[in-house]
This record gives C-alpha cells, sequence and structure tokens, in this order.
C-alpha cells in the first residue's frame, strides 16, 4: 500500500508542477496583454492629442490611425477579460491540486508512522514473550 501511496504523491507532485507552469504562463500572458492595452492606449493618446490647427494631412492620418486603433483596443481588452478568466480557472485548480497534494503527503506520513508504531509493538511483543519465557525457565 505505501508503495501504491507513494506514486500516487509523486503524480500529484507531477500535476502540481504542471499547473504551476500554466499558472505562470498564464500570468505571463496577463501582463503582456496589460502592457500591449497600455502601449496602444497611449499611441491613441498621442494620435488624438494632434492638433486640428497644424497640418491638415497630419491631422487626417492621425484621425484614421485613431480609428485602426481603437478596434484592436476594444480586442485587447476582450483578450484581456479571457485571460483574467483563465488565470482565475487555472489558480483554482493549482490549488485544489496543491490541497491533493498536501493531503496525499500528510496521509503517506501518518501511514508510515502507523506502521513505524506496529512494528515497534510486534518487537516490544515478542521481547515480552522472551522475557517470559526466559523468566519462567530461570524460575523452573
Amino acid at each position: 500500500m505505501s508503495q501504491h501511496l507513494s506514486k500516487l504523491c509523486i503524480q500529484a507532485e507531477k500535476k502540481l508542477a504542471q499547473l504551476g507552469q500554466k499558472r505562470q504562463d498564464s500570468h505571463l500572458s496577463v501582463q503582456l496583454n496589460q502592457q500591449q492595452h497600455q502601449a496602444l492606449s497611449q499611441m491613441i493618446s498621442a494620435y488624438r492629442g494632434t492638433k486640428e490647427g497644424t497640418n491638415v494631412l497630419l491631422w487626417k492620418n492621425a484621425c484614421g490611425m485613431v480609428q485602426v486603433l481603437e478596434p484592436m483596443q476594444v480586442k485587447l481588452a476582450q483578450k484581456s477579460e479571457f485571460l483574467q478568466q483563465e488565470q482565475l480557472r487555472i489558480d483554482r485548480l493549482w490549488q485544489k491540486q496543491l490541497g491533493r497534494q498536501q493531503g496525499l503527503r500528510w496521509f503517506e506520513k501518518q501511514t508510515h508512522l502507523q506502521n513505524e508504531a506496529r512494528v515497534a509493538r510486534r518487537e516490544q511483543s515478542v521481547l515480552d514473550d522472551m522475557a517470559g519465557f526466559y523468566y519462567k525457565k530461570k524460575n523452573v
């Protein structure tokens, strides 16, 4: 039984490591998306800051760029929502797996301690029987 329990513990640790990697990758994706969103927002603000009175062609190009960049910003916002939900989902899976792994480790340790106690009781019983045998033999 202890071999099976050890295998389960190893499997739980591997699964936890895999989920930990997914968790880290998800976190990085969310950060990258936020950086892209911020850069896009800054670009839109810069193009909107172009004054009408400067140059008509420059102003027209700036308006065209804003019209191109705004849908990209909307898509990034949608992607951000999806990535955050995915990150929460992976976090919950990781936490559940962490609980399983810790529970299995605790159970394995308890089983080991119980086995050691059982062996110690058997050894003590054998020693008690031997002591009783020699005591009887000595007194006879």
